[in-house]
């Protein structure tokens, strides 16, 4: 027993030095159809997915981390991106162009990463604050220093994240926030992994998320998940999040405690906060061939709505899949996957006092979870993979989406925003009714293609009852070089006699 716990820590050891790359690069949809497949590690509970590591399949080339088995390199990789489409992009042209510049710099278990992302849209985004004069307008969207334990890491900077059992999005703390600085530290044992992250946004744009241009708020965030790991089975988690602000000074202690839990200082009115209580977990149920994900996320949790000071309804998100793969009797690699997102009217939302006091679930004007509410989404598709270089996906889509977005005020009416209809009584519902074609494929180190073809017909209930047919068709290609390798100094081996 005390060896195969040691093999165990000394595995999950491994997987916690392993070299990897950030999520947003080319590699986006390789790395999401080897996550539907269970085929791929995000973190030892598969929960968290700001580093990609490489699974068995497409080819080894593909996967960064099986490309050099260094303790001492500085990785370099340049990416350009060209993206057509017949719709238009933000910044009202029918292209887009787009740059990242990764660096990462590893001295055994100490590592330093740097992302540039130059985005031509950008300068057309109203939540990009940042100078708009410039020949381009950029972010560094990953900056920090990271150091590997044995048990876990610690690491301070900017950082891109996704938690929960997706790797592509979260409904509780996401990817699709411009990024920001944090603090975050992991605890990883064979049995479990625990994550807590605490940022202090930038004073100087806290009026972004508030109806007062004029307000000066400290806003802080911060986050912890604990996730048990049953093997290579599945995972199952509860987190929390907390969005607060103060006037000035330094932060409540109650709400940096990792430890604390947030749901019962939420529900004691300990100041301008607004939490999400999240549960996530994905598991194969008695074979490894099909993988079941969910995530389900409740905001503003509260024992009742019935205080005199707080009548607001708790609202709720849910985003579930069911994946199953080569169950067809052919040689090529295929799964197929079945998914459905939920997200209620009033989600991440807050009354426009709690708004004023920088309570609601954004940065800089984007959702800090899913990036739309109000609606629904139901995804079928099959997957087929190349032994190498492709991959392919057919499937359908149905959307349902209405009038609220994360920045709609609540109504006038103070219980107005506890009404919420079924969406199938809606009299402003917009559904979206889709066939889709995706092909990806990449050629070894230097260039990828992604061609999305949409047959789209839409119903806008409040005009009529007919529906439109809109397609769209869109088309990136990647040019990048992925094999610049800067060794300061090899690991040592010994070789064995027979």
């Amino acid at each position: 027993m005390k060896i195969k716990l040691k093999c165990i820590i000394g595995v999950l050891f491994i997987v916690t030095l392993s070299q990897a790359v950030s999520l947003e690069n080319w590699r986006l949809p390789f790395y999401r159809i080897a996550s539907e497949r269970g085929e791929f590690l995000g973190s030892p509970s598969n929960m968290f997915w700001d580093n990609c590591k490489g699974a068995q399949l497409f080819d080894s080339s593909l996967w960064p981390d099986t490309a050099t088995d260094s303790e001492y390199q500085w990785i370099l990789e340049p990416a350009l991106f060209a993206t057509l489409s017949n719709e238009e992009f933000i910044s009202g042209k029918k292209s887009n162009f787009h740059f990242d510049f990764f660096s990462n710099f590893t001295w055994k278990r100490l590592t330093v990463r740097t992302l540039l992302d130059v985005d031509q849209s950008n300068k057309s985004d109203p939540g990009y604050v940042w100078k708009k004069d410039r020949i381009a307008a950029g972010l560094i969207e990953e900056a920090y220093l990271q150091y590997d334990g044995k048990y876990g890491f610690v690491r301070l900077g900017r950082m891109k994240r996704n938690w929960g059992p997706f790797i592509e999005r979260s409904i509780l703390l996401s990817n699709n926030p411009f990024a920001y600085d944090a603090f975050e530290w992991q605890v990883a044992l064979p049995f479990l992994e625990f994550r807590h992250l605490f940022s202090a946004f930038p004073r100087y744009f806290s009026h972004i998320d508030t109806d007062n241009y004029a307000q000066k708020l400290d806003r802080y965030f911060i986050a912890h998940a604990l996730n048990f790991i049953f093997g290579g089975w599945g995972s199952l988690g509860v987190s929390e999040t907390v969005l607060f602000s103060r006037e000035n000074g330094f932060p409540d202690l109650q709400y940096i405690n990792p430890f604390s839990i947030y749901s019962v200082l939420n529900t004691n009115f300990e100041g301008n906060a607004n939490l999400m209580l999240g549960f996530q977990g994905w598991v194969h149920p008695f074979t490894k061939k099909i993988q079941v994900k969910a995530q389900i996320v409740f905001d503003d949790f509260q024992v009742d709505d019935e205080t005199i000071y707080d009548k607001e309804p708790m609202h709720w998100a849910g985003d579930f899949g069911i994946y199953a793969r080569d169950f067809l009797p052919i040689k090529l690699a295929h799964h197929v996957a079945l998914e459905y997102r939920y997200l209620s009217k009033w989600m991440y939302t807050v009354t426009p006092r709690n708004t004023a006091v920088g309570e609601r679930y954004t940065y800089l004007g984007r959702s800090l979870g899913y990036p739309d509410i109000d609606g629904d989404n139901f995804r079928f598709a099959l997957t087929a993979v190349g032994k190498n270089y492709w991959a392919a996906t057919l499937g359908m889509n149905i959307n349902r989406k209405d009038t609220c977005t994360v920045k709609t005020s609540w109504p006038n009416d103070p219980l107005g925003y506890r009404d919420e209809e079924k969406l199938s009584k809606r009299s402003h519902l917009t559904t979206t009714i889709s066939n889709f074609i995706e092909a990806h494929g990449y050629f070894r180190d230097f260039c990828a293609a992604h061609l999305t073809i949409e047959n789209r017909w839409i119903n806008h209930r409040n005009i009529d009852d007919s529906y439109t047919y809109d397609p769209r068709i869109t088309l990136t290609i990647s040019a990048h070089y992925c094999d610049f390798f800067l060794p300061f100094r090899k690991k040592s081996s010994t070789t064995k006699g027979k």
